[in-house]
């Protein structure tokens, strides 16, 4: 038995060598904690208190994990997550290069995430550079994906409680230094006493200077606020206007000039047709006040030469075709070779953009304004059928716009020459994921706040729409659709802090990050595109949206041409970038799919090794039992 026992003792040893030489544990990079002023509610009312935020950030793959030993609302994930990308992204480093723990200890209740948001992110900077953080500063904001700092509640609260814990200046969100209290009145009548609260608004720059010794300073973005903590100076960013080739403006003509011939002869067909079309006369001045939107929108198109001319075209066609639908459906003429049209260009054109080659960046454009206008227009083919049924009209109108859409994506697509096919699996991965985390955190805030949720909804029917695309193969499509889920849900944050605050920095810094992902390169046409496409906005909302989604489908474009094949297809001409300081971790490379292997492998071998521990100590007593008993 003992001799049979050796072989297997043998390789016990020799698993136990190689799991013990395998790395046990993630490399700490660092930690950092800090306080943050909260609201909870007592006996005589909401007090301020501070809550402590601790972050650990270890090398990992880009998980976020919240501890806490308090009560957490929904939001609070999301606000950790946002926190964590900020930084990540202003810091230059790989977002999934990391694993974030945070851990939040405080006397409140239930602890909120929005306005812990900004707090979480300073927390991340000093874990990840190593710098302490100045503990006479203390801040208050929601932290929104794009790095603003967005409206919370209970600033007056917050400010006692931070002059309180020590601070000397105290950051809050723009247009929250004037905040409205309540006091308590307390009127007698007789015996009795009766107590309201009426409303009191406070300058809370003035009053803490004076009664607290608080200096209370507006913050609009986390660089401010970092400027606090750490005396962060950003570099300069020099951002300069577009650059469009003469291939593209050429493109752009084209497209144009095709659009116009369509949108002057639809217009004109659908109005002879209306002259022509017995019917009463009330419906024909109504459906002549909406055919007199395409002669509007052609005229603005008329006035203007470049790509701005574009959607305004695309949206005459689609108002000329919506007339002429209405007025078959109001004469009860068949309707369904409308519907089928668009079904079948739908399937044949979503196809053509996925598969579509690109010879150059300016092709690459091609492509993903093709595949946005596709992904645009089913989802106006679904809406139109739900709608069908109790809403006729704005069916037929969502129809005619996605005929038009179509239109539009197919001159687009003419344009590109071929030759690549952009691999876009890790793109679309990546920004599902963003859209996901990103998504659920603006409904959470939202939905909590009892906003306007148009836009919220609108990402997450396109979140829908990438994960579908994803998971039937159609890469390019899903990741254009999950960068419109990231834009919209950004958009609609930013929207309602902006409502909420009546500050304009949203929409600036939405300009701003639309201009530097128009400017990064020559020829980045879906940038400037949708850049454009906001001076069409009838509100800041909207303009937001837009600027959001020339801002990310212009760094999607950057991203996917810059994974092309060949060193020669990835060149392209960059402008000069200011120094940046030495970052943490800059030295190592970015997880893959290897280093995923062979950490499985070794938490594999580690157990194994812990197995082949008990399992020599067994044979080795049975071994012993064995000799003793021969010896008998």
């Amino acid at each position: 038995m003992a001799r049979r026992a050796a072989p297997l003792l043998a390789v016990v040893l020799l698993v136990a060598q190689l799991a013990a030489a395998v790395p046990q544990q993630l490399r700490v990079v660092g930690y950092a904690w800090i306080l943050a002023p909260a609201v909870m509610q007592t006996d005589a009312g909401y007090a301020g208190t501070v809550t402590n935020v601790t972050v650990l950030v270890t090398e990992g793959w880009g998980d976020v994990y919240v501890s806490t030993y308090s009560l957490t609302q929904e939001d609070f994930q999301g606000s950790a997550t946002a926190a964590a990308r900020v930084v990540c992204s202003l810091l230059n480093l790989s977002f999934s290069s990391y694993n974030f723990y945070f851990k939040v200890v405080g006397p409140a209740v239930i602890v909120g995430g929005p306005s812990a948001g900004v707090a979480m992110a300073v927390a991340v900077y000093s874990a990840l550079t190593g710098q302490p953080v100045n503990r006479s500063v203390m801040v208050t904001g929601m932290i929104s994906p794009d790095g603003t700092v967005g409206p919370v509640g209970g600033v007056y609260e917050k400010a006692q409680a931070a002059a309180k814990a020590g601070a000397k200046v105290f950051l809050v969100p723009p247009g929250q230094s004037v905040v409205v209290t309540y006091r308590t009145v307390v009127r007698r009548v007789g015996p009795f006493r009766f107590y309201t609260t009426e409303p009191v608004t406070i300058n809370l720059t003035e009053y803490a200077a004076r009664e607290l010794g608080l200096r209370v300073v507006e913050i609009s973005t986390i660089e401010d606020a970092l400027r606090y903590f750490f005396g962060f100076r950003p570099p300069a960013r020099a951002v300069g206007k577009p650059s469009l080739s003469p291939e593209a403006l050429s493109a752009i003509e084209s497209v144009r000039a095709a659009l116009l011939d369509k949108a002057r002869g639809e217009l004109s067909s659908a109005r002879s047709y209306l002259n022509s079309s017995q019917i009463d006369a009330l419906t024909r001045r109504l459906l002549s006040g909406y055919l007199s939107y395409a002669q509007q929108y052609l005229a603005r198109a008329e006035g203007s030469r470049g790509v701005e001319a574009i959607p305004l075209l695309t949206l005459s066609l689609a108002h000329s075709r919506w007339v002429r639908m209405l007025i078959d459906d109001y004469l009860g003429k068949p309707l369904d070779s409308y519907a089928s049209e668009v079904a079948s260009r739908l399937s044949s054109l979503a196809g053509e953009a996925e598969a579509a080659t690109c010879g150059s960046f300016l092709d690459l454009n091609f492509k993903i304004l093709a595949a946005d206008l596709a992904i645009r227009a089913s989802r106006l083919y679904n809406e139109s059928a739900r709608a069908w049924s109790s809403d006729p009209a704005t069916a037929l109108q969502n129809l005619a716009v996605a005929s038009a859409f179509l239109d539009e994506a197919e001159l687009w697509l003419r344009q590109a020459k071929g030759g690549y096919a952009p691999d876009a699996r890790q793109a679309a991965a990546t920004y599902l994921s963003v859209a996901r985390t990103t998504w659920s955190y603006a409904y959470s805030v939202l939905s909590q706040a009892g906003a306007d949720t148009t836009l919220v909804d609108l990402a997450g029917s396109y979140y829908r729409a990438a994960t579908s695309l994803y998971s039937s193969g159609s890469s390019f499509l899903a990741a254009v659709a999950a960068a419109k889920a990231v834009a919209l849900a950004e958009a609609a944050l930013l929207a309602y802090q902006s409502s909420a605050s009546g500050a304009d920095v949203y929409l600036r810094t939405s300009r701003s990050q639309a201009e530097a992902a128009a400017s990064k390169a020559p020829d980045a046409l879906a940038a400037v595109y949708f850049a454009n496409y906001s001076a069409l906005a009838s509100t800041a909302s909207d303009a937001i949206a837009w600027l959001k989604h020339a801002a990310h489908l212009g760094n999607l474009a950057l991203e996917l041409w810059r994974g092309a094949a060949t060193p020669q297809q990835a060149a392209l001409p960059q402008p000069q970038q200011p120094q940046q300081p030495p970052q943490p971790g800059s030295e190592r490379r970015e997880s893959s799919i290897l280093d995923r292997v062979l950490e499985a492998i070794r938490s594999f071998l580690s157990a194994l090794a812990r197995a082949a521990r008990a399992l020599y100590e067994w044979i080795a007593g049975v071994a012993k039992r064995l000799a003793g008993g021969a010896r008998y």
